[in-house]
């Protein structure tokens, strides 16, 4: 017995040892960090390479994978479903970003609808958005010749790649199992301004034309000004119902620029028609006023951003603009906050001598250090349910929530590799060239998207993992009303389940994630586990509850 207490004792040190030591996974979750499931798509060569919903602990609740590599433009929608971004692009085009691909997946993984568009000269990319009407907004690329591109105005001698990129917005409604009737489109290329020549298209004054893009800006310190062709870049797209107007973030003018749904797709393509009275042309736009030559250089405000939004109704700063700022040349990331003027009942925006406002509002930077918060692309930053924000700094493959004061409250570090696997807990994280995350969502325990579907957690994604300085917060998907508990525990030749509730079934996880015990009963049998720590998952109709086990 000596023995025996000797080696718990020694396991038990083992177990205090690693406690918050994680170099992958959940390392921190305090009581202030916002309980739910986080939705993520690790960027991977490996295969297959999944969708995942964690909870804060890092346990995975669920997984989405198919033939076709994951791009991290992913929705939980409220029936439970996932809309996911994929890769199968067919375009030729010198591209980043490229998907090509449109999947919609119920709760255990069954394609619903697949949608590929994407061809030599086009392609769908980076970003969609899924409309009330169940409708949904794609972002689109598209080739145009050198004819074409000098016949808009754009001067051939930066045309370093010959050929031209415009981009544009079709809304899809889905139709049958694997198909989709184009319903509206809006183009860049219908808005164009151009000083260079006033023999060729979409000549005139580009400050006194701020509703329309300047087809030879680039912005300053842009990766475009050496991937000429990919000069706008767009990367982010969200809709809003109540103004029925789409923004549009495009990385290559470090700007984003807010149209009118209104029009019909003929009233797109012009300056008139539609609620606004002006057709396509942008109803506001921020970011960068040198890139319709009401600024400077100095002026600039956004870098290269991602993910901008309007927030949602019942958060903070609620139908304000949030983006995460990359900052690329800058060499610091923020969150930022956007304080845009009003529209007016037809949807317009006031302009003085700029769009306002002056600058943005600073949600979170890294106030000791601001360089140790960098994504140079990808990210995004989200409210979370309670007002906390949820930042993903894609290239640190860093994961983090910070309360109103700026405190991080909740950190994850994404264990999964682009070319090296899965790491283990205790190992080195993946590398900075070897690490990408797109976007991630928190979603709350109450969200109607869970609502019947079973949510018992499994292992976490990293090898050997450690949960021993992780508790699970007080949710209602936790049921910490009725509390579940073993005993003993630590046990050495059997637990029983104490919970207030029937039990119907309950599984046994090693740290590897493989199955090592299972039954219906409120006994677990230990004495053939190897010691160590367990997952032990048990299900209750549709309440669920994991705890930790330690066998000796």
């Amino acid at each position: 017995m000596l023995s025996k207490q000797f080696s718990l004792l020694c396991l038990l040190c083992c177990y205090c040892l690693v406690s918050g030591q994680n170099t992958v996974g959940t390392i921190l979750n305090t009581t202030a960090s916002d309980a739910g499931y986080t939705l993520i798509s690790p960027f991977t060569n490996a295969q297959p390479n999944y969708t995942y919903l964690i909870n804060n602990c890092g346990e995975v609740v669920n997984s989405w994978t198919t033939s076709f590599t994951g791009q991290g433009s992913d929705y939980l929608m409220e029936d439970g479903t996932l809309y996911r971004g994929a890769y199968n692009d067919q375009s030729s085009l010198l591209y980043f970003g490229n998907n090509g691909r449109l999947e919609h997946l119920d709760w255990d993984g069954n394609l619903i609808w697949e949608f590929d568009y994407s061809g030599a000269n086009f392609g769908f990319h980076h970003d969609f958005t899924v409309m009330p009407n169940g409708n949904i907004l794609l972002l689109v690329v598209e080739r145009k010749t050198p004819a074409q591109t000098t016949q808009a105005g754009r001067d051939p001698n930066t045309l370093f790649q010959d050929d031209l990129y415009t981009e544009k917005v079709i809304e899809i409604q889905p139709q049958g199992t694997n198909g989709a009737t184009i319903v509206w489109e809006w183009d860049f290329w219908d808005h164009l301004v151009q000083d260079h020549d006033p023999t060729k298209d979409n000549f005139g004054v580009v400050a006194d034309h701020p509703e329309k893009l300047n087809i030879n800006y680039v912005a300053y310190g842009n990766y475009s000004d050496t991937n000429n062709a990919d000069w706008i870049h767009t990367n982010g797209i969200d809709y809003n119902e109540e103004l029925d107007q789409i923004v549009i973030s495009a990385r290559g003018t470090s700007e984003f620029y807010i149209i009118d749904h209104s029009t019909t797709t003929a009233q797109a393509a012009t300056g008139s028609g539609g609620r606004s009275g002006k057709g396509g042309d942008f109803l506001y736009r921020w970011g960068n006023a040198a890139a319709y030559d009401r600024g400077t250089e100095a002026d600039q405000k956004l870098f290269a951003q991602h993910a901008v939004h309007w927030i949602p109704e019942g958060l903070p700063n609620e139908g304000k603009l949030m983006v995460f700022n990359n900052g690329f040349s800058r060499g610091y990331s923020s969150v930022d906050l956007i304080e845009q003027p009003t529209p007016d009942s037809d949807g317009n925006y006031t302009l003085g001598s700029t769009y306002g406002p002056d600058a943005a509002i600073i949600l979170y930077q890294d106030e000791e250090e601001p360089s140790n918060f960098y994504s140079a692309f990808v990210s995004s930053a989200y409210y979370t349910p309670n007002g906390n924000i949820l930042v993903q700094s894609g290239t640190q493959n860093r994961l983090f929530e910070v309360d109103a004061n700026g405190q991080i409250v909740w950190e994850y570090i994404n264990p999964i590799s682009i070319n090296n696997g899965i790491s283990d807990q205790g190992g080195s994280p993946p590398g900075p060239n070897d690490r990408r995350t797109f976007r991630a969502r928190r979603y709350s325990p109450d969200y109607s998207g869970f609502s019947g579907l079973d949510l018992v957690a499994g292992p976490p994604i990293e090898g050997n993992p450690d949960l021993s300085s992780c508790t699970l917060l007080s949710t209602a998907s936790f049921d910490r009303a009725a509390p579940l508990s073993l005993y003993p525990n630590p046990a050495y030749e059997q637990a029983t389940i104490a919970w207030n509730r029937a039990i119907d079934s309950y599984q046994v996880y090693d740290l590897q994630g493989k199955i090592v015990g299972q039954g219906k009963s409120t006994t677990i049998p230990t004495q053939g586990l190897t010691p160590g720590l367990y997952i032990v998952a048990v299900q209750s109709g549709n309440h669920k509850q994991t705890i930790k086990l330690l066998k000796y």
